[in-house]
């Protein structure tokens, strides 16, 4: 899914080591509604710096009233959505020309690249997704898409050029920049990642916890702790559904970094009860007895 932090209790307090399985394989939950964002949501401070809450139009009153083109943005939205990227990309605040020109039989092939994506039958979902770009090469959630199921083959190179091109084809959309820096998070380019998630946060500031949770993690691994900590509560605050539990890690790791052993095990208790049973249980609940362990201060 989105980069993972993964907590490994091998020595005394544990370090948290990045590891990056690819969004789309592990399945996407439900996105949370497109609407307006909340009123107790906050800003980040990533570069390029996203607009405060105080200048968003969405704080100056009440949401605009419901036409046939904002219906048309959320179904046309609505019709990318295959993994946790594109569902991401649902909630920009607007939806370009391109991604609305989309035909119905490119958007049918996708569809059907998409359930085969799901149901892990690569090479079906590699036909189905490939033939929707025949028909139509701006299709920018299918290049995203693409992107995945090769990633899920083992074509690393082959999948970045896919998005990279669902970037190209379409700028504004903030799925590509998902995706490409989840492969720069792989592979530890904590820079490239910077950039990215600052590229995703100037389209979309205010709704995307995916955003500011890679930003999190590039500030944290170029150590600026306060921007890390920061960004990691404005992730943590977004995920309204828990779908992103990770994040309690790496705000653990930036609790740790920052000399806060109870910051640190408040988060690793919240992560245990976001993700249960994942495989970073047992290493956890190690870590968090160490700590509980210590003499208070």
């Amino acid at each position: 899914m989105y980069a993972a932090v993964r907590y490994a209790a091998i020595c005394g307090l544990s370090l948290l080591v990045i590891s990056v399985p690819s969004l789309a394989q592990k399945g996407s939950p439900p996105p949370p509604p497109i609407g307006p964002p909340s009123q107790d949501s906050i800003p980040g401070s990533v570069v390029p710096t996203p607009p405060a809450f105080g200048n968003d139009p969405w704080a100056q009153g009440p949401p605009p009233a419901v036409t046939p083109d904002s219906v048309e943005n959320y179904r046309a939205a609505e019709a990318e959505s295959c993994n946790t990227w594109t569902e991401a990309g649902m909630h920009s605040p607007t939806v370009s020309v391109a991604r609305l020109a989309v035909p119905g039989k490119a958007t049918s092939e996708y569809q059907k690249g998409c359930g085969a994506f799901r149901s892990k039958r690569l090479d079906q979902a590699e036909l189905h997704v490939r033939s929707a770009l025949q028909l139509y090469p701006n299709y920018a959630a299918a290049w995203v898409v693409l992107g995945q199921i090769l990633d899920a083959q083992k074509k690393r190179e082959e999948a970045r050029k896919a998005c990279s091109q669902a970037r190209s084809v379409d700028p504004t959309y903030v799925a590509p920049y998902l995706c490409l820096a989840d492969f720069a998070a792989s592979e530890g380019d904590w820079q490239e990642v910077s950039i990215l998630s600052g590229g995703a946060l100037a389209l979309d500031p205010s709704r995307n916890p995916y955003s500011f949770y890679y930003a999190s993690a590039a500030a944290f691994h170029l150590g600026d702790l306060s921007r890390a900590e920061k960004d990691a509560q404005n992730a943590i605050k977004l995920d309204k559904w828990h779908h992103m539990p990770e994040v309690h890690l790496l705000m653990a790791q930036i609790c740790k970094a920052q000399g806060d052993p109870r910051g640190q095990a408040a988060q690793l208790r919240e992560y245990l009860k976001s993700a249960p049973g994942s495989e970073d249980t047992s290493s956890v609940k190690t870590t968090l007895a160490q700590l509980e362990a210590q003499p208070s201060k």
